[in-house]
């Protein structure tokens, strides 16, 4: 157990802290880094590479030593060790997506909030390690293992910087990941994503889109047709009785835009998906002839938010249900493509979902593609690392700290021995509906949450640095 005066100190350090804690969170916030793989000549971008060249900046600013793993990743260490505890973030985002109040890259303190792309998902987990290692190194806390900070490149594209890591570093004896909420994550659903193709091909409708990014229930999606006089008016008159769809005339063409409301794909709940918007809204449309077939069973695939209408529906007791979205569609070669992610509970296994899958798709003349499989991980709660994280977690902020499972997927899943722990916000931004959240519109952070993160972690690497040589 930390000693009183040490945790005094360690408290104190905290509140002497907000201030740098939101200037560097701000600094990283202003560099746009949504990662596009082998743009510019370099891994993940230019625009990923000066997030991570400013990271490792602000690392060797604070006392501690670097690495560049070719712009893969990058890496800051403090202290020395036969053993290794890792702190794992990201400084790639998701793309800024739509309806945005503020400017999504220059961040506003308001209100308590710290608001811009990024500032929770994940380079508040960049900034807060920083600090706690800074940290580490001026309260002069002994330590007998190293802490390695992981700043990652691609975690919202596919993760290959985490399996680069893998690769060519050595495991970390003990790894906490803060890209969940608090308290602790100590199991993640699988994450299993593919490519629907229609066999039919459209004959009315001459282009569709929406989405963003498959891990995000889109806000936006739209559709083209001929501009023929009577087609115009039927989609007029069943577009002012349809929530969230407009229609308007464009040339030769009509354009039909669905709105919905973004949200993360693990609590596809909170969202409203526009790709579901639009395919309901044509498939109530008779002028578009046999498309309104297509567009029918798109909409039904896409209805709710558990698998249901694709036959894969399951749940267990450890994670609850499977989860599942269309996070993109586009017309490819005249065909619909439909995009899918789904995450299934700790105890199924993607190759199931794939089959019942196929026993959908196949009748209706829709084929599965480009099929990828992220296994669950899953740590028993009674774990003594994981009580003892839910432990000072409670102790700091007072809350009840009971371990939980989620769909989300993070570095965690590629690790041994690792966890989801913070430092998301679970409670109220105070914003809009829809927007404040990771990967939300008017993403932000709660500035308090930072000071707390900095005492959580702090108090809790003591912690499993004594477990880990017990």
């Amino acid at each position: 157990m930390v000693s009183k005066e040490l945790q005094k100190r360690i408290e104190e350090y905290a509140a002497n802290s907000r201030k740098a804690l939101v200037e560097d969170l701000s600094t990283l916030v202003r560099i746009p880094s949504v990662s596009h793989f082998g743009a510019d000549g370099l891994p993940f971008g230019k625009g990923v590479a000066n997030a991570l060249d400013k990271a490792l900046e602000m690392a060797e600013g604070y006392g501690l030593t670097t690495e560049n793993c070719g712009y893969w990743y990058g890496l800051a260490h403090y202290g020395e060790g036969d053993a290794t505890i890792g702190l794992f973030s990201h400084l790639d985002v998701v793309p800024e997506g739509n309806n945005w109040i503020y400017a999504p890259y220059e961040p506003l303190e308001k209100d308590g909030l710290l608001i811009g792309r990024g500032s929770t998902d994940n380079k508040n987990a960049a900034v807060v390690s920083l600090h706690v290692m800074k940290g580490l190194r001026e309260l002069g806390i002994p330590l007998r293992s190293k802490i390695t900070l992981f700043f990652g490149c691609s975690e919202e594209t596919g993760m290959q910087d985490i399996d680069k890591f893998v690769e060519e570093q050595p495991m970390p004896d003990f790894s906490i990941v803060p890209d969940t909420t608090f308290p602790v994550c100590h199991g993640e659903k699988g994450i299993l994503s593919f490519q629907a193709h229609c066999s039919t091909p459209w004959t009315k409708v001459t282009g569709l889109s929406g989405g963003v990014a498959d891990n995000v229930v889109p806000d936006l999606a739209s559709a083209t047709l001929a501009n023929e006089p009577a087609l115009l008016a039927e989609l007029t008159a069943a577009a002012e009785k349809a929530k969230g769809i407009a229609v308007a005339a464009d040339g030769n063409a009509i354009v039909i835009t669905a709105t919905g409301r973004t949200a993360h794909a693990a609590q596809p709940e909170n969202g409203v998906n526009a790709i579901h918007l639009l395919m309901k809204f044509l498939a109530g449309i008779q002028g578009i002839g046999a498309d309104r077939e297509i567009c029918a069973f798109a909409a039904e695939t896409t209805s709710d938010c558990y698998g249901e209408h694709l036959g894969i529906a399951v749940e267990d007791e450890p994670s609850g249900k499977l989860t599942c979205i269309s996070g993109l569609a586009a017309t490819e070669d005249g065909h619909l493509v439909m995009h899918y992610n789904v995450r299934y509970p700790v105890t199924h296994k993607g190759e199931l979902v794939k089959a019942d899958l196929e026993k959908t798709l196949s009748p209706k003349g829709w084929t599965v593609e480009g099929f990828t499989d992220s296994l669950p991980i899953y740590l028993p709660a009674d774990n003594p690392n994981v009580q003892e994280l839910c432990r000072i977690y409670g102790e700091v902020t007072g809350r009840e700290a009971v371990p939980y499972v989620m769909g989300g997927g993070t570095y965690a899943r590629h690790l041994k021995n690792a966890v989801g722990f913070g430092m998301e916000t679970d409670t109220s931004t105070g914003l809009p509906e829809g927007h404040g959240r990771a990967h939300e519109p008017d993403e932000a952070m709660i500035i308090d949450e930072l000071v707390d993160a900095v005492k959580i972690y702090l108090l809790s690497i003591v912690e499993v640095d004594a477990l880990l040589h017990k």
